[in-house]
């Protein structure tokens, strides 16, 4: 067998690294314009879409888990013929595809 020659290496003194006094650096940014935020108002569409959004939650809450089960697979089946319609360049409404997935 032969044996190969192994090097080490002194550890290096903590003292070559020297002290620092700086401790960070504050920066102030003073801008002329003042920036005002518009307020959020909600319009009555807001709140009609806001409504809507709670009805379905209730309706959503209130199924079975075989019930939700079966609208995934009616939806991921509605996805694919959309999928099936763009590949075949057929007319579809792109809109469709964000409506299902979110569905």
């Amino acid at each position: 067998m032969l044996s190969l020659p192994t090097l080490t290496f002194p550890p290096k003194p903590l003292s070559i690294i020297p002290k620092s006094s700086f401790s960070g650096i504050q920066i102030r940014h003073k801008c002329p314009i003042s920036v005002v935020l518009p307020s959020i108002k909600m319009t009555r569409s807001s709140v009609i879409t806001m409504a809507k959004k709670e009805e379905e939650l209730k309706e959503i809450r209130a199924k079975t888990t075989e019930e939700i089960n079966e609208e995934v697979v009616e939806l991921k089946g509605e996805l694919l013929m959309l999928r099936l319609q763009k590949s075949t360049r057929n007319e579809f409404k792109s809109s469709e595809f964000r409506r299902m997935r979110k569905r």
